[in-house]
């Protein structure tokens, strides 16, 4: 097993990240919850990496290979050689696996197993599911989330080549370099060292020396400019740097979730056919 928490996935926003990277830390949790298996297609076979209940109960790391055989299909037909290095899998005598894996150190081979079960397809077939379960050594400390074959990374493109190893210390060192947004106050609360009542500047030369006062002959307050003699209003209802980023934020997140309602609409109306949909406009929302 691996160090991070069931509750991180069951509480998304237990931890909140800025909202610049609302959607890098969504996509982060959707792609590290074991509970959602992402299957990946090969020549004649899917798999998927998650966690799985072993024969004793305990819940482990695996990887899932899953085959559709004929319906006739029984253990006598099928012929598999495991290695921490290899698989060969053999169906009625024709070969659905043949290959190398990527990595050769994460497999514990005595562990691992396959069974048939029945299956109905979408279709409403009715065949024999191949399952093989392919459970992770213990001090493995990398998740099976890039390529399993070597024919697989022959074929995936530059980016998943390059892609960086997927373990257990990358994931903790990612949550650990999140940066959490400021507390959320009211607009009476300020912060000490934020320069809320200094941030006035010299409309006319930029400089940041002034003096807000309101002179025996002003009617009202002025800011007086040390480095010019240039003189303007003072705006005494200026917002605070921070109030008006947090009155920005929740402006930005109200028009993404309603751009994000929009999509799922449109995308639901053209699953029903009623409206015809640009494609183009809704990748654009995103």
């Amino acid at each position: 097993s691996h160090p991070l928490p069931p509750t991180l996935f069951e509480q998304k926003m237990a931890i909140q990240p800025e909202f610049e990277n609302e959607d890098a830390w969504e996509e982060f949790l959707e792609k590290t919850d074991p509970r959602k298996r992402i299957e990946k297609k090969g020549q004649g076979y899917t798999w998927s990496f998650g966690i799985d209940e072993d024969d004793e109960g305990f819940t482990r790391d695996c990887v899932i290979i899953e085959v559709a055989c004929p319906r006739e299909t029984d253990p006598t037909h099928v012929k598999a050689k495991l290695t921490p290095s290899h698989l060969k899998l053999d169906v009625h005598g024709k070969e659905v696996i043949n290959d190398d894996f990527c990595d050769p150190k994460w497999l514990d081979a005595e562990e691992s197993y396959w069974e048939l079960e029945p299956k109905t397809l979408k279709s409403g077939e009715r065949v024999k599911n191949l399952r093989y379960l392919l459970y992770l050594r213990s001090d493995c400390p990398k998740y099976i989330t890039g390529t399993l074959f070597e024919k697989e990374k022959a074929v995936a493109n530059a980016q998943e080549e390059e892609a960086e190893v997927d373990t257990a210390d990358a994931r903790i060192q990612q949550i650990a370099n999140l940066k959490e947004p400021e507390p959320r106050r009211d607009e009476d609360v300020y912060f000490s060292e934020e320069e809320e009542f200094s941030d006035y500047e010299c409309e006319g030369c930029g400089s940041k020396s002034v003096n807000v006062m309101k002179k025996a002959d002003d009617r009202e307050f002025k800011i007086y400019c040390n480095d010019c003699p240039y003189v303007t209003k003072a705006d005494l209802n200026k917002e605070a740097p921070s109030i008006r980023r947090q009155r920005e934020i929740d402006e930005a997140r109200a028009r993404k979730k309603k751009e994000k309602e929009k999509k799922k609409l449109a995308e639901k109306l053209a699953i029903q056919d009623q409206i015809p949909v640009d494609l183009d406009e809704l990748e654009a929302v995103d």
